[in-house]
């Protein structure tokens, strides 16, 4: 029986994927506990973190990505498949020293620390991972590959947001096991990604470690220094903006979006675990229902990827993200009012409105994943997917370090006005991805 529908799929395709989709099991055990939100809501509810400590724990995800360019660089000449292996274990690592935080508000500070760490090895996943794809997986199946590991990835990450929600109302102490645990997942995950194989790879490191670079084939080695180096770094990123002027808009009107989208969310912790007291409704409405939506709505949203283009398709999943910004600012003026009035409880209508955002905002997220994973391939040339990927990454990277602390700011001093805020920076990234679109065919050029 072809679970995975590994049959589906190009000959040459199928082993690489199924050793993947095995990898993905544990991994995504892993990579629930530690990614998103769920930090944030850990900080908020088990150490009573502070609003400026829950905006933290938000920024460190998306933050952490600025390390991308680095990791990137690192990329190119160099065995992919080890440094897949370097970074996830680092990243298991950091969740292994989770069981040493002590409950106490100092604790709360130590655990956005080791949270931030192990996200940054992420990064580096993250960025390796496109690199694989670029060279396991032909352009034409590309988004509905991606699509199927993301959902893959997701359906675990859903448990675990599950069962750690219960786990911790039951006993908020339990995260002192519970991190262990996940970390033992992740290094069986590890293990597993070892039967991947990356095609042209050993001829591809040859040719780099030779410095024979060609202007469209691999890339010279770039050295660990030159890689640290602030001055080398910005040149790379400045180098491929000016000469992509096309790469340069679309991230434009990703940051224009993503700003919007980043800023209401550390506003959405603060908002619901101020009127919901348990866990698992906290988890359902921030992280969990988002994340079901995004695994319903993969399968559909990676055909669509692959027919029409990157930036068709970002205009599609950013009017859902707009869209969730309209009601989530209805909901938070119910909450607020109902504060006002001493209610104290979430109200009912209040409570759908947010189960309305979190809908849009996971269809949203079901189809942006695989924009933000697959979407600078549109742009970039042949064997520079790495430079693209980090350069994207880095820039994701710098507004999530800042964005969370802005949005808690305009919280603090507009109140639910920060919602308008940050509906009108998605409007404009939309547009900006809309322009894009209208300027070329409606299929995005392979690599």
């Amino acid at each position: 029986m072809d679970v995975f529908g590994v049959r589906s799929l190009p000959y040459l395709a199928r082993r690489n994927y199924y050793y993947e989709i095995l990898h993905l099991i544990p991994w995504g055990i892993l990579v629930g506990t530690i990614e998103g939100n769920a930090a944030s809501i850990v900080v908020a509810k088990t150490f009573d973190g502070s609003d400026f400590l829950v905006a933290a724990a938000s920024a460190t995800p998306i933050g952490t990505l600025l390390f991308s360019w680095v990791w990137g660089m690192l990329c190119v000449g160099r065995a992919k498949l080890r440094l897949a292996t370097i970074f996830g274990s680092g990243a298991a690592l950091c969740a292994a020293t989770v069981c040493l935080t002590p409950q106490t508000p100092a604790g709360g500070v130590l655990f956005v620390l080791q949270m931030a760490a192990a996200q940054v090895c992420l990064s580096g996943v993250v960025t390796v991972r496109a690199s694989l794809w670029k060279h396991n997986y032909p352009p034409e199946a590309r988004g509905m590959i991606a699509a199927r590991l993301q959902a893959v990835r997701l359906i675990l990450s859903i448990a675990v947001v599950v069962l750690v929600s219960a786990l911790f109302d039951f006993d908020p102490g339990l995260y002192r096991y519970v991190y262990p645990t996940v970390a033992v997942s992740g290094a069986v995950a590890i293990i597993v990604l070892q039967n991947v194989h990356v095609r042209h790879e050993k001829t591809e490191l040859s040719v780099a470690a030779n410095g024979a670079a060609a202007a469209e084939g691999p890339a010279s080695r770039i050295s660990v220094r030159d890689s640290l180096s602030p001055r080398f770094v910005a040149r790379g990123m400045w180098a491929i903006l000016r000469q992509d002027r096309r790469y340069a808009r679309y991230l434009v009107s990703q940051m224009l979006f993503g700003v919007g989208v980043q800023a209401v969310i550390p506003v959405l912790v603060v908002v619901i675990s101020g009127a919901v007291e348990l866990y698992i409704i906290n988890s359902f409405l921030i992280e969990l229902l988002p994340k079901l939506l995004m695994f319903s709505s993969l399968r559909r949203w990676g055909r669509f990827f692959d027919r029409v283009g990157v930036n068709r398709f970002r205009v599609f999943t950013g009017s859902c993200a707009a869209a969730g910004v309209l009601v989530g600012m209805a909901a938070t003026i119910l909450v607020m009012r109902g504060a006002e009035s001493g209610a104290g409880m979430m109200s009912t209508a209040a409570l759908v409105l947010f189960v309305i955002r979190g809908i849009l905002h996971g269809l949203h997220q079901g189809g942006g994943t695989l924009a933000w994973n697959l979407g600078h391939l549109h742009f970039a040339k042949r064997h520079e997917a790495e430079k693209y990927m980090a350069l994207h990454q880095a820039l994701t990277g710098v507004r999530g370090l800042i964005t969370p602390f802005v949005g808690i700011a305009l919280w603090v001093w507009i109140g639910w006005g920060v919602w308008v805020v940050s509906f009108v920076l998605c409007v404009a990234g939309v547009v900006g991805f809309f322009r894009l679109a209208a300027e070329e065919s409606s299929v995005h050029r392979p690599v």
